[in-house]
């Protein structure tokens, strides 16, 4: 019961800074997506490096931010003096210098700290900044697709506790074996029907098929992306990725879902001009 009442105060904080923090003004919204930025890459480095690779971690975390802030400069239209070509300029140098500086180390395994430094970076950040195609400009539509993602994940929760606990129909045992088909069905029946109520009261501006699709593409995708972080979790012998919430864990478990979902969205928002 305490545990049960750790976790509702917790997830309600939490909501409330999402909320808060999207449908603020960009300050806000921008003091929002660093924090969790940061955390999460914090998260992951903690998990995939040792204590010896502050260097990398560093070097991850800033570049991380980096890319952030530039994807959110540009997209509001802020003149950066940069163009495509001297972007990519600069991650291949930052690849360069990791390797570099790896040279000075004394790592039985010198490239796998340079692979957890850039993995994160493709992980976290970039999805992330991705958010920022709504973030500047749609933040309220980028709130519903977050709203049809966790009504999901309590879909597939509440249908798996219901009818898939006593069963066989295990989803993909080898990574995560409480998830079930049923609460997978569930998880796309909830998704689709939040879906409707949020094009009902016009907060996701799109047709009712394209909004639709896009709610099945979350729920699914959001399944994917809480297996690569359980996948990840086992591979290092960890329960939590970290524990920013009582509860729940950390950033990196609340957000491994929407880490796909959210960009695979994005992509088909901007493939067919909804927004």
């Amino acid at each position: 019961m305490r545990n049960l009442f750790t976790r509702t105060a917790s997830g309600l904080v939490f909501l409330g800074v999402m909320v808060g923090g999207l449908l603020g003004g960009d300050i806000p919204y921008a003091c929002l997506m660093v924090f969790l930025l940061g955390g999460m890459l914090h998260e992951f480095y903690k998990l995939t490096l040792e204590r010896k690779h502050g260097l990398q971690k560093a070097a991850g975390i800033t570049f991380g931010l980096v890319l952030w802030s530039t994807s959110f400069q540009l997209l509001q239209g802020n003149s950066l003096r940069l163009d495509a070509g001297e972007l990519s300029m600069a991650a291949g140098i930052f690849v360069l210098l990791l390797l570099i500086a790896q040279l000075y180390r004394k790592d039985e395994k010198p490239f796998q700290a340079v692979a957890y430094t850039l993995l994160g970076i493709l992980y976290i950040a970039v999805p992330l900044s991705l958010f920022n195609i709504l973030g500047v400009d749609n933040r309220p539509v980028l709130l519903g697709l977050f709203i049809i993602l966790w009504s999901s994940d309590v879909g597939a929760y509440v249908f798996g506790m219901l009818f898939g606990q006593k069963g066989k129909h295990k989803l993909f045992p080898s990574v995560s074996p409480k998830k079930s088909w049923e609460g997978f069905i569930g998880g796309l029946l909830v998704a689709s029907a939040t879906g409707h109520i949020l094009w009902s009261v016009g907060m996701l501006p799109c047709g009712l098929v394209h909004t639709l699709i896009i709610s099945l593409l979350i729920a699914v995708f959001g399944v994917f992306g809480d297996l690569v972080e359980s996948m990840l979790k086992r591979s290092v012998g960890v329960k939590d990725s970290g524990h920013i919430m009582p509860g729940h864990g950390g950033l990196l478990d609340r957000f491994d879902a929407a880490l796909f979902a959210l960009p695979v969205a994005l992509f088909y928002i901007k493939i067919f001009s909804l927004s």
